[in-house]
């Protein structure tokens, strides 16, 4: 049977072939009959403001999997434990999904765009590349870049088997197409408008989080090429132009059923994916008031209580023993998250403690902080928690709306901030970033949590007894069909990686 996630895949495929037999239509059939082929009523080419929010959602749907949310400890499975205790997975789809649909189509807005002189889709269309090849190079490592669909839209010839590029050379690629795209951004003139499922059109915004995005990147390769990291760093916090309140969060926001979120396509119906009991010790230990937001009373006795990580079918805990994820994050309307206020200013606060740029270290990460808590006040909440209770469809958590969590407030963010193992200390800088990032990227950006905790080594995670690694997974294998298709230039990236395709194996930032 289609799970909610197999059929937005089917969706992606059937929008690509439409995009596909278009192209071909361009060439096919011309022996003289090109007026008869000619609908005059039918575009030959699908418009951007069509194109660009199935790109939107496809590459904002890549960053939700419950591969990290496991790795990183976020989340723990009852029943189908394979993600849990680290099987190998097939990455086929995910792979495929990348090249053959985000990217495609991508390259096929910013091909268009340059043949329109239309600087700032273009700008859009550079911009999520990027955001795409930094998914894929941070889970993967060496990938195909500099020939990826190379001559798709171009017309020239398609290169089927493409070389992969270091991830360094990645890097360096997309932090040039970021640079590129900030360059030609024209503030105050055309845009797609609301084809723009983020910012709507707001291309000021863009500009904030193409500068977010490159931050991001510098402060990742810190550990592999300080000297380029530092510089950049440098350079975007002097300009000033990044992601600096809520206000400005990149978020993709969903309707109701049948158009809503992933987690509650996934968990309408069922309810065998539970907090895992890292998270919620370390909530309890923190006196985290995210505690209520991230995870729900457990059925049994209204208490929290976390599934231990890497358990083969729960070694006797029962459905209704573990604490279930909390309301908002199984709600239909809760935003996707692309990049927050908050993971910038934790960004500063560490570019600070190097010694990087003049700036006050703890002002930066209190800042992050309570961003990232605030994310979660009474407004939020109330926003998509609204009318939640009344969802028939959705009956696992089975809660009515007075009890629905309270919003954050400010008084609780000040009281957190000033108890131990949350207050600053400039010693212990790499702890702090490294555990406040881990809680702040739970669920919506799970990829990214298991990325900094790779780079930062905090907080500290341990296999689960029944896990078949000895070591946290650290990277995804190749896909099998790159086996069969492309097996040269794999051999050459499996090189790149000291020899090994494991998911034990460090990419090039991960020192």
């Amino acid at each position: 049977m289609l799970q909610p996630n197999d059929m937005r895949c089917l969706q992606r495929f059937v929008f690509s072939v439409f995009i596909g037999a278009l192209a071909l239509g361009l060439t096919a059939c011309d022996q003289g009959l090109t007026e008869l082929n000619d609908n005059p009523n039918a575009p030959t080419q699908p418009n951007v403001e069509l194109v660009l929010p199935h790109v939107q959602q496809a590459l904002i749907e890549a960053r939700i999997s419950s591969l990290p949310d496991t790795y990183v400890q976020y989340r723990g499975e009852l029943l189908y434990v394979s993600d849990a205790i680290y099987e190998r997975p097939n990455t086929n789809g995910q792979w495929s999904e990348f090249y053959t649909d985000i990217l495609a189509n991508a390259n096929y807005i910013r091909d268009r765009a340059k043949a329109q002189g239309d600087p700032n889709v273009r700008a859009l269309a550079l911009i999520h590349r990027a955001f795409a090849f930094q998914l894929m190079t941070d889970i993967w490592g060496p990938i195909p870049y500099s020939e990826a669909n190379y001559g798709r839209a171009s017309g020239e010839d398609l290169i089927l088997s493409p070389k992969y590029d270091s991830q360094q050379d990645v890097y360096e690629g997309i932090l040039d197409e970021l640079e590129k795209a900030v360059g030609m951004i024209e503030v105050g003139s055309g845009s797609v408008g609301s084809a723009d499922l983020i910012y709507g059109g707001d291309m000021a915004k863009w500009k904030l989080f193409a500068n977010s995005l490159r931050l991001r990147l510098y402060m990742r390769m810190s550990e592999a090429n300080a000297s380029t990291a530092e510089s950049g760093v440098q350079s975007i916090y002097s300009n000033g132009e990044y992601i600096a309140g809520n206000a400005d969060n990149a978020l993709f926001e969903y309707k109701a059923y049948p158009n809503s979120h992933p987690m509650h396509q996934a968990n309408r119906l069922r309810e065998d994916d539970k907090v895992a009991s890292t998270l919620i010790d370390t909530l309890e230990g923190l006196n985290d008031p995210r505690l209520r937001v991230y995870a729900a009373p457990n059925h049994k006795n209204d208490t929290y209580l976390g599934l231990p990580p890497g358990v083969d079918k729960g070694h006797g805990y029962t459905n209704s023993e573990v604490s279930p994820f909390g309301a908002y994050f199984v709600s239909p309307t809760h935003p996707a998250v692309a990049m927050t206020a908050a993971e910038v200013h934790f960004i500063l606060a560490e570019a600070a403690a190097r010694g990087w740029i003049s700036a006050n270290a703890e002002e930066h990460y209190e800042s992050g902080v309570r961003s990232a808590l605030l994310m979660y006040d009474d407004s939020k909440l109330s926003t998509h928690l609204s009318g939640f209770a009344g969802d028939e469809a959705y009956n696992t958590l089975q809660l009515e709306a007075d009890e629905f969590p309270d919003g954050i407030t400010e008084a609780e963010v000040s009281s957190y901030l000033s108890q131990p193992g949350v207050a600053w200390n400039p010693a212990d800088w790499r702890e702090l970033i490294g555990l406040q990032k881990w809680l702040l990227f739970y669920e919506n950006q799970s990829y990214e949590g298991w990325f900094e905790w790779r780079r930062l080594n905090y907080p500290t995670l341990e296999p689960g007894p029944d896990a078949l690694l000895d070591q946290v997974p650290v990277r995804l294998p190749y896909p099998e069909n790159e086996q069969s298709f492309n097996s040269e230039n794999l051999q050459q990236a499996i090189e790149m990686l000291e020899g090994s395709d494991d998911m034990t194996t460090s990419v090039w930032w991960d020192q």
